[in-house]
């Protein structure tokens, strides 16, 4: 019987923390093995119908590291992935070797398709694409 009791009680905490409603916190800096990136302010220029996403970073490992290659950034409008639009020989910074705790601050561009909300995403370099960060920018 008290084995039944046992089961019974681990079931129903099982059941207890499978019911938590709370969100899970996104956080607008991205953290992947040795490399740190933050999403700061973005530029809108309503002429050129694009967004400038300043992302800084960091390479806190000893070898030397690319911003482009660390992370994946991607930005969204109802849920539509962006044209990325970044000109990576333009900026520079995105393909600068960086390392020893080193940081440097690039930026993404991407083509909009409306005025909404403009959500970028930092990801994981991997296959699966890991969500690490996000952030919400909008033309006010």
């Amino acid at each position: 019987m008290k084995k039944v009791w046992l089961i019974l009680t681990c079931f129903l905490v099982l059941l207890a923390g499978c019911g938590r409603t709370e969100p899970v916190q996104i956080r607008t800096v991205a953290e992947y093995e040795n490399y740190k990136a933050e999403l700061l302010e973005a530029e809108f220029d309503t002429a050129e119908n694009t967004v400038k996403v300043h992302v800084a970073y960091t390479n806190n490992g000893s070898d030397g590291m690319y911003m482009l290659e660390s992370f994946v950034v991607r930005a969204f409008q109802n849920n539509t992935e962006l044209t990325n639009l970044t000109d990576i020989n333009n900026d520079g910074k995105l393909i600068t070797e960086v390392k020893d705790g080193q940081s440097v601050t690039g930026a993404y561009i991407f083509e909009l398709t409306d005025s909404s909300t403009v959500e970028v995403r930092i990801c994981t370099p991997t296959a699966d694409e890991e969500l690490l960060a996000i952030r919400e920018y909008n033309r006010d």
